[in-house]
């Protein structure tokens, strides 16, 4: 097991298709900070609420780690070499193993961001006439990114294995929580805050989403929503293949 999670990191850092996972990595906190006013209203705002409000894309960071471990998986049922993967690891081996790897590199992925955020937070606040001042509220956003991201990814790498084509789990790990969730929850808050991502970016309280679950609600209802897909994936898959 621990020889076919690590073979699947490795397979996760090569290629060229690597350079555009981190891109997206990059561009998915910029996209949740220029899609509100949160820049428009900065200097109406101390250094504390624009340090918050301005950490508060980090939430979603998940969608990284989502797309990261979806990938692990459709990517092989693109290039043909899922049977191949399945007769010499099994599937068990094979579905627990992408999980694994998924997790190690949802992980990075997030923390990366969520450190390279720091010079970000920086420079949009010194633009602004404002000093960086952490407070509590980015402490918990930063914090949230961990479990945010593991889930994410089992969640990411189940969807890959449920819908068994890069293009489909593509879009519905990066459009569903950025598109989608975001603007059913503009609508109906009181169900909108259940779904998967809005319940992941819950995790990290973010400021400029106030309507979300608290972080410990948010965690039992994502790990629920993990439970399912990932039994979900498990039954699918060995159908497939067994």
């Amino acid at each position: 097991m621990i020889r076919a999670a690590w073979a699947e990191m490795l397979r996760a850092r090569s290629g060229r298709n690597t350079l555009a996972v981190l891109l997206l990595a990059a561009f998915i906190p910029v996209i949740v900070l220029t899609g509100d006013d949160t820049l428009g209203r900065m200097t109406s705002l101390d250094a504390g609420t624009a340090a918050s409000l301005t950490f508060a894309p980090l939430a979603w960071s998940f969608v990284v780690a989502a797309f990261a471990g979806a990938f692990g998986v459709t990517r092989e049922f693109y290039y043909g070499s899922m049977e191949r993967t399945i007769v010499l690891l099994g599937f068990p081996r094979a579905f627990i193993g992408k999980a694994i790897a998924a997790v190690a590199v949802g992980l990075v992925l997030a923390l990366g961001v969520a450190t390279a955020w720091f010079a970000v937070v920086a420079v949009v606040l010194g633009v602004n006439g404002l000093a960086f001042a952490p407070t509590a509220a980015v402490v918990r956003t930063v914090a949230g990114v961990v479990p945010g991201a593991a889930l994410g990814a089992v969640m990411g790498a189940s969807i890959g294995w449920i819908v068994g084509n890069y293009y489909v789990a593509a879009a519905i790990v990066l459009a569903g929580p950025i598109a989608f969730e975001l603007a059913f929850l503009g609508t109906a808050p009181d169900v909108a805050r259940f779904l998967p991502g809005l319940s992941l970016a819950a995790l990290a309280s973010p400021q400029n989403h106030p309507d979300l679950l608290s972080p410990g609600v948010g965690l039992a209802v994502a790990v629920g929503w993990t439970l399912v897909l990932t039994v979900l994936a498990g039954v699918i898959g060995r159908r497939r293949f067994v």
